[in-house]
């Protein structure tokens, strides 16, 4: 259920905030499922066996080769740079032809996303996976729009923790970095966001192999539709 908060508070948000930037798997959608699909078909064809949906959510995060490249490593199998690209086209082709089968959004997301769009707030995805599966995904969910832009690992020359790529996105967005908070889950999102001097707010049931409240964020929610009060309190620092 969505939280409920005074309008009052609400406008100190729109006051402080005119963008919000979220990081995309574990913390706007869980895709962990269909990204284990994809990787396992791509170790079948190898000749290895399946990974779990545990392992997905701990090997994502850093872009689509980073994850295929610990599938791989967790079957015993190192590959060089030709080898690793070629088996991330093939996940790549595996997953765009269904990234939408097992995904869903986390509770309260769609409420939350909505209610920032009545406050007039841009809403942008900063995602290390590729754009093009990020938008179907986004637009599967009926998150974009209100969510109206998507920097994938792709999209810049730069990826996160690179805070350029939320910079980058922000200028296209026409965003204030002042004005802005990214709403993540791993320390790759707190690093970018902190680099880029913008205040980080992390989910806690992230894809990530360390708590949330250790990555040095501004805040950690265990709840979305906590969200809002979360930067309610920041916007009042």
């Amino acid at each position: 259920m969505e939280s409920v908060m005074h309008p009052n508070a609400d406008n100190l948000i729109a006051a402080r905030f005119d963008t919000v930037i979220y990081d995309l798997d574990g913390t706007l959608i869980d895709s962990a499922r269909d990204m284990c699909v994809a990787v396992s078909r791509v170790l079948a064809d190898h000749g290895l066996p399946p990974i779990t949906d545990q392992d997905a959510r701990i090997f994502m995060g850093q872009g689509s080769k980073v994850t295929v490249g610990k599938a791989f490593a967790k079957n015993g199998r190192t590959l060089d740079d030709a080898a690793l690209s070629a088996a991330t086209r093939e996940f790549v082709r595996y997953y765009e032809a269904d990234p939408v089968s097992h995904t869903t959004a986390f509770d309260g997301v769609t409420d939350v996303v909505g209610r920032f769009d009545r406050l007039g707030l841009r809403q942008g995805v900063c995602t290390n996976k590729f754009e093009r599966p990020a938008r179907i995904i986004l637009e599967h969910l009926k998150l974009m729009p209100p969510i109206s832009d998507v920097a994938g690992a792709d999209t810049f020359p730069v990826h996160k923790p690179d805070p350029k790529h939320i910079l980058m996105l922000l200028e296209r967005m026409g965003g204030n970095p002042e004005r802005t908070v990214m709403i993540g889950d791993s320390i790759h999102d707190a690093e970018a966001a902190h680099s880029a001097g913008i205040p980080a707010v992390l989910v806690s049931w992230g894809y990530t192999a360390r708590p949330a409240r250790e990555l040095g964020a501004d805040a950690v929610i265990d709840r979305f539709d906590s969200l809002p009060d979360a930067l309610n309190r920041l916007a009042a620092r």
